[in-house]
């Protein structure tokens, strides 16, 4: 921001310099974070997309009718870009901004040219200082990502209402179009998430056994396997700090301690597995998840080792005595850190903007609607000749979102800090700045401010935001005085605007809501059915498990937009949030069969294993279907008689995992249903087939 800026000073040429700052600016507030690559595309992307706003917006300047048109479709794209999530809705916005602020100032074709370079070369500016960092920190952000999925490896809820687990699906996009062939520490870090999606399919699976222990009175066992669970997020928060900062920070007899206390803690649970008492089943099954979770974990620190040129000289001497993969214990398996990784597959943005050009997609939706809005804007403004109107279309461009609650909060925290903003702004005009140099020093100043505030409050965002806009015009050779009561009025009027587009056609979320909960369940019941098959492969049952954590994470988002809804209907509200929290167990149950298929995956090929499977897949296919049409779900098949059937041929077929995991299961499934039994009151029974 401030390089441009004092280049104009220096030349004594401010127009490009106020330009430039622009490119940097609106570069700077798309958030340019994660991995080194993503931030170079997504930056280089904004810089064309900024500079061609500002050569179409002064082509079409001249003419009147052209240049609404030129906003309308400009502002349809933008919206439909939101389908391509954050980094789409930033290209979008972005672009939509600087057509309106720059573009439709006028200009000769020569200055545009001079504005549209200066735009491009202030984002590409933000851009490369970004990156900066590169070649200095390799892979930091990514490095960064995997130790996150490590430091919450243990964060689970045995009841089902825990987190997603959404690191693991940042980890991904961040290692997301690196190639693992190419570079050793790109194929580590591959490796280390496999293993920590593992293990943390090993420590659901332990959650669940401890809480199981205890309820049968085996309260001992049950806080054995607990101090397995601990020990296991100390090695995961080493391995993490391993990852992000190195050996050197960590005491020498840290890691030898930790893998002591794992060890221990895992001898102490396989120790009471074969002991007289209640719960056998249940103690063997939590002494084989314990050995195999501290295998997983003892890999996953050799791969951080190995595969950082930090860490291979500093590895530690491992003193765990207890060996996962010892063959004579038939009930232990052997974990290979070596295992196949997978890469999320990314949607190519072409097929996604095309599936979603269609009336019943909220991004096409809020296309029309943005487009419909800022054209009537700009035509109001063309035929009553407004004074600096592009701010009253910029606030309504920024205003309009998607869903009802966050158009609101946008406009109430945009009006409110613009008010701040302006307070603070005319203060400091009118008593402490006056020269030209002053006024582009502060431009820093308020981006800095920007930057370090927003996230946390989008209101103070906003007001240094106004702070900005303000002192930018003034350097544009604009009445400061004019400006600031302008400005406040233009952005009550957007706000006002912005609420009654939404309003006027609205895309209510209770309206879209019952098909993101039957979708949440779709994917999972893909995901169980997957994870059971025992010929899939580890690709298929990876892609399944990432894709039912998507539709998990949308259905758990649109629980909340409904809430915040007015008019809806309080069962609705109901009947989201618990679909989205057992829909959540319904995963974490995929996880715990998952650990048994690498256990023993000839077991799934049993027929009572095939019994409950397809009995699952009936059952869920039975409640996506409730879900989407409101009605009462068909009779399910008894889950719970098939369960018994699995603990009954468990310790002769090696099938005591899968049965754990179908126990969950089933509870999940049976209060689904009684969810949507209780949603469906008064609706009338299906038709028996």
């Amino acid at each position: 921001m401030a390089l441009p800026l004092v280049v104009g000073v220096v030349s004594g040429d401010v127009l490009p310099a106020v330009a430039a700052t622009l490119g940097a600016y609106f570069t700077g507030f798309a958030d340019l974070t994660g991995p080194y690559r993503r931030r170079l595309r997504l930056g280089f992307a904004l810089a064309l997309c900024g500079a061609l706003s500002v050569l179409l917006g002064a082509l079409a300047n001249p003419y009147a009718v052209v240049a609404v048109l030129l906003v309308a479709v400009w502002g349809f794209i933008a919206g439909l870009l939101t389908s391509l999530g954050p980094s789409g809705t930033r290209v979008g916005i972005t672009g939509l901004i600087v057509l309106i602020v720059i573009g439709e100032q006028p200009q000769e074709l020569s200055q545009a040219l001079v504005a549209a370079a200066a735009v491009f070369v202030g984002a590409a500016l933000q851009t490369l200082l970004a990156i900066a960092p590169w070649p200095v920190r390799g892979y930091a952000p990514e490095r960064a990502a995997v130790a996150a999925a490590y430091r919450e490896l243990t964060d689970v809820d045995p009841a089902g209402g825990g987190p997603a687990y959404p690191v693991v699906l940042e980890a991904h996009a961040a290692l997301r179009g690196l190639d693992p062939q190419r570079h050793r520490a790109v194929a580590g870090l591959r490796m280390l998430l496999d293993e920590v999606e593992r293990a943390r399919g090993e420590v659901v699976a332990l959650a669940v056994l401890r809480a199981r222990l205890a309820d049968m009175g085996q309260q001992e066992a049950a806080d054995e396997v607990g101090a397995v669970i601990d020990a296991a997020a100390a090695v995961g928060a080493t391995i993490a700090e391993r990852l992000t900062s190195g050996p050197d920070e960590l005491h020498p007899e840290l890691v030898p301690a930790l893998d002591e206390a794992l060890a221990k803690a895992v001898a102490a649970v396989r120790a009471r597995r074969d002991a007289p008492g209640r719960a056998p089943l249940t103690r063997r099954g939590a002494a084989a998840r314990s050995a195999a979770l501290a295998g997983q974990l003892r890999a996953a620190r050799r791969i951080a080792e190995a595969t950082d040129p930090r860490q291979r000289k500093h590895a530690a001497p491992s003193n765990n005595p207890v060996d996962p993969g010892d063959p004579g214990d038939p009930d232990i398996p052997d974990h290979p850190p070596t295992a196949p990784v997978f890469l999320m597959p990314a949607d190519e943005p072409i097929t996604v903007l095309r599936a979603n050009l269609r009336p019943s997609s909220e991004a096409f939706r809020h296309a029309l609607r943005l487009a419909f809005t800022l054209a009537a804007v700009a035509s109001a403004l063309v035929a009553l000749g407004l004074p600096r109107g592009y701010w009253l279309l910029l606030t309504v461009a920024v205003a309009i979102r998607p869903d009802f609650s966050a158009t609101v909060k946008q406009v109430v925290d945009r009006v409110a800090g613009t008010l701040l903003g302006m307070l603070v702004v005319s203060a400091l005009l009118e008593w402490v700045v006056s020269e030209t140099w002053q006024k582009m020093a502060l431009v820093p100043v308020f981006y800095f401010l920007l930057r370090t505030v927003l996230a946390a409050n989008f209101a103070l965002g906003a007001a240094a935001m106004a702070g900005n806009a303000v002192l930018i015009a003034d350097l544009l050779g604009a009445s400061a005085g004019q400006l600031i009561p302008e400005r406040l009025t233009y952005t009550v009027a957007a706000g006002v605007i912005a609420l009654a587009a939404y309003l006027a056609w609205p895309t209510w979320e209770r309206s879209t809501a019952r098909e993101t909960l039957a979708d949440a369940i779709e994917s999972a019941r893909t995901y169980l059915r997957t994870a059971a098959d025992p010929d899939a492969s580890d690709t298929d049952v990876d892609a399944a498990r990432t894709a039912a954590r998507v539709a998990l994470s949308n259905a758990r988002d649109s629980a909340k937009r409904l809430a915040d809804e007015p008019g809806t209907p309080p069962g609705l509200v109901d009947l989201a949030s618990g679909v989205s929290v057992h829909a959540s167990r319904l995963v974490q149950g995929g996880m715990a069969l998952e650990a048994a298929r690498d256990m023993y995956p000839e077991g799934l090929s049993r027929p009572e294993a095939r019994t409950f499977a397809g009995h699952v897949d009936t059952a869920l296919a039975a409640i996506s279907t409730a879900l989407r049409t409101g009605r009462r779900p068909k009779a399910l098949p008894q889950l719970r008689a098939d369960v018994d059937d699995l603990i009954a041929v468990a310790p002769s077929a090696r099938l005591a995992t899968f049965a754990t995991a179908a126990d969950r299961l089933t509870d999940g499934i049976g209060t689904l249903n009684h969810l949507l039994r209780q949603d469906s009151k008064g609706a009338p029974e299906p038709a028996s087939d």
